[in-house]
């Protein structure tokens, strides 16, 4: 059996020097490689760096601003506490209002029953003076001079006492609009605290 012929030194020197060659092209594209890569890693935290940031700014700008509407949501509680108050004293008002308008229609349905008692009194005594005035002197005609003045006064109080009923009626009715207004401000305050929430 013959045995293997061990390859020349040159031949073992030419396969080293082609590993070394390959090697050498190996770690050079691996250097290249390791640079592309170091290149584009600088260049992604870069643009993650200015993203980063803007998050910062933008997280306390969000921070801020929820701090703004925090405080404003204080201001309006504050403010429906100061509403809440004033509508109590408004009702309180009204109920009172409410209490002097009956008192006050029933003064005016008493004082109109006298009034027209009275009336329809004078009215007769008129008509029975003025049959008899005919045959009447002067001092009956004093007589129904002053009649005609109380008459006079009589109506005077009474339109006095329409005029009171009807400023006593504006001022309802401008406390309704008053209300009314409060009521459309709770609907706004409600539509801005659903818009905040």
């Amino acid at each position: 059996m013959a045995s293997k012929k061990s390859p020349s030194a040159p031949e073992w020197q030419a396969i080293l020097e082609r590993i070394e060659s390959q090697n050498r092209m190996t770690i050079e594209a691996v250097e290249v490689n390791r640079v592309t890569m170091e290149e584009r890693f600088r260049a992604l935290e870069s643009h993650l760096g200015g993203r980063v940031g803007n998050l910062e700014t933008a997280m306390k700008t969000v921070i801020g601003q929820l701090g703004t509407m925090q405080v404003r949501m204080d201001g309006l509680d504050v403010r429906m506490d100061k509403l809440d108050g004033r509508m109590d004293k408004l009702d309180g008002r009204m109920d009172k209002l409410d209490g002097r308008m009956d008192k006050l229609e029933a003064r005016l349905e008493a004082q109109e029953t006298v009034l027209d008692r009275r009336l329809t009194l004078i009215e007769a005594a008129l008509e029975r003076i003025d049959r008899e005035s005919r045959a009447r002197d002067a001092s009956l005609e004093v007589a129904l001079r002053e009649l005609r003045v109380q008459v006079q006064q009589i109506g005077a109080e009474v339109h006095e006492l329409r005029t009171k009923v009807q400023e006593n009626s504006a001022d309802i009715r401008e406390l309704s609009a008053r209300m009314g207004a409060l009521s459309r401000l709770e609907e706004r305050v409600a539509a801005l605290e659903k818009r905040t929430a």
